[in-house]
């Protein structure tokens, strides 16, 4: 499946999806054509039986981050959808109603999505890498949310995911500064999971974490990923009292059952969905 900017590409066994952001000439800048195509994307993806979801930009880059053309008005836009962005009224309903829901439907999907980053992952491009569930990236990849440094502020998602995932101090050095820094830093800071030296060991580390994200079982693995998002900053009574109702409906399912079997017996177990 595949339109001019997005390409969708499943495995042999159709496990794995791979979104790709492939609006290349424009060093993959997100504009009008590239989100709804990435909105697209994942509505179609989420109704597959598909385990993990990548989320790439291609070897040589991520994004660039948001297309300026397309943030001052001087974007195409032939069914009339984007208002004048320069009123503040209609960016904050603009940003609130469309631009955050294609990123809230990445976080809000069971499927576990991984970020995989070469190159450079600059603004509203990292805030999408932020949206998904892991992070992996080479060494030589270049992170940047530039918006202070244009006069702006990260607005979809990076404020509060940023500093959910790296804590106060990180994010307030990432995002007052607007400084680049590398896929090792990167590490060390907290904002991805892993860090590769090439692209050959970027390639093996998303293997393991794709085979052992697909060994597990998918009805628990997506209540799991909710049961995290949902309960971060809630009470631990909150916690506690919504992971047992979770629980009690999983240990309903045919999946439990094989997977306790397939563990006394020490085989692989046969997810059903069910």
């Amino acid at each position: 499946m595949s339109n001019d900017v997005i390409l969708i590409e499943e495995n042999e066994d159709k496990t794995i999806l791979t979104i790709k952001l492939n609006r290349i000439d424009k060093k993959n800048a997100l504009n009008y054509d590239l989100m709804v195509g990435l909105l697209n994307a994942i509505d179609k993806v989420e109704r597959t039986n598909a385990r993990v979801v990548i989320i790439t930009g291609g070897n040589d880059f991520f994004s660039s981050g948001i297309d300026l053309k397309f943030l001052t008005g001087q974007e195409r836009d032939p069914e009339g959808i984007i208002p004048d962005l320069r009123i503040p009224r209609n960016f904050r309903y603009f940003a609130n109603t469309w631009i955050h829901a294609i990123f809230n439907k990445i976080e809000k999907m069971e499927k576990p999505v991984i970020a995989k980053i070469n190159g450079y992952c600059f603004g509203m491009a990292f805030e999408l890498a932020l949206a998904c569930d892991f992070r992996f990236c080479t060494e030589s990849a270049i992170f940047h949310m530039l918006e202070t440094k244009i006069g702006m502020n990260p607005d979809v998602g990076g404020t509060i995911r940023l500093t959910r995932l790296v804590g106060i101090q990180n994010a307030k050095d990432i995002i007052l500064t607007g400084r680049k820094f590398d896929g090792n830093e990167a590490y060390r800071l907290g904002v991805v999971n892993r860090v590769a030296k090439d692209q050959t060991e970027l390639e093996s580390i998303i293997k393991m974490y794709t085979e052992e994200l697909i060994g597990s079982a998918p009805l628990a693995v997506g209540l799991a990923k909710k049961l995290i998002d949902d309960c971060y900053g809630k009470d631990t009574a909150f916690g506690l009292e919504l992971e047992t109702l979770v629980s009690s409906q999983l240990l309903q399912t045919k999946d439990a059952v094989s997977g306790a079997l397939a563990r006394l017996q020490k085989v692989k177990p046969n997810w059903k969905w069910k």
